[in-house]
């Protein structure tokens, strides 16, 4: 095999490496009482309402909650007392492709507010296994649908507090390196393997 060979067949392995690497997802899992702990999850909650006062990120069997003050359901996501919602945020330092998030406990009457960054919200009451189709943020907040003053919703199930679910676990991967960064990379990598040579010759 010639110099030239040999470079081009590390370039290919470069990419190949590179290629893979971003494009594999990760479940990450909060049942059992897992934290994402390694996985670069950062947590934060939120509680809204008239009688909240502060919130802290729950973790059990089924997966994450949110603790408000008060809380009938501190082990869940839900809009206990009556007009108040919890929201809870998965945050990464980076942009992510967004696969599914899987809840717990989840109900027939449950709903559930998305947001994230870049402008996505919408109202879920689907079910337990909430599909993103891949898309692309670097956070992405989870609310108790029924609360009133939150400006996204209107009628009867508002007052309720009926929503109770947890975050079980979410699929994500990095999201892929463009084309040409990888080209750029195996052809940085090629000319230092080329350099290395002259100098060895």
């Amino acid at each position: 095999m010639t110099l030239r060979q040999k470079l081009m067949a590390s370039a290919c392995a470069v990419v190949a490496a590179f290629g893979a690497g971003s494009a594999s997802a990760a479940v990450i899992d909060f049942t059992g009482g897992g934290t994402g702990a390694g996985s670069g999850v950062s947590l934060s909650c939120q509680a809204l309402g008239i009688f909240n006062n502060g919130c802290s990120v729950t973790y059990n069997a089924g997966g994450l909650g949110v603790n408000g003050n008060p809380d009938y359901q501190p082990g869940r996501i839900d809009g206990s007392p009556i007009f108040s919602s919890e929201r809870l945020t998965l945050s990464f330092a980076q942009d992510m492709v967004w696969n599914n998030v899987t809840f717990g406990h989840w109900g027939a009457h449950d709903d559930a507010r998305i947001r994230a960054d870049g402008g996505l919200s919408f109202q879920y009451d689907g079910g337990s296994v909430l599909d993103l189709g891949g898309y692309v943020s670097s956070q992405l907040t989870i609310s108790a649908y029924g609360n009133p003053f939150d400006g996204d919703c209107a009628g009867f199930w508002c007052t309720r507090g009926n929503d109770s679910f947890t975050v079980a676990s979410i699929d994500v991967a990095a999201v892929p390196l463009p084309a040409s960064a990888l080209m750029l990379l195996a052809g940085l990598g090629g000319i230092a393997a080329f350099r290395r040579k002259q100098k060895a010759a």
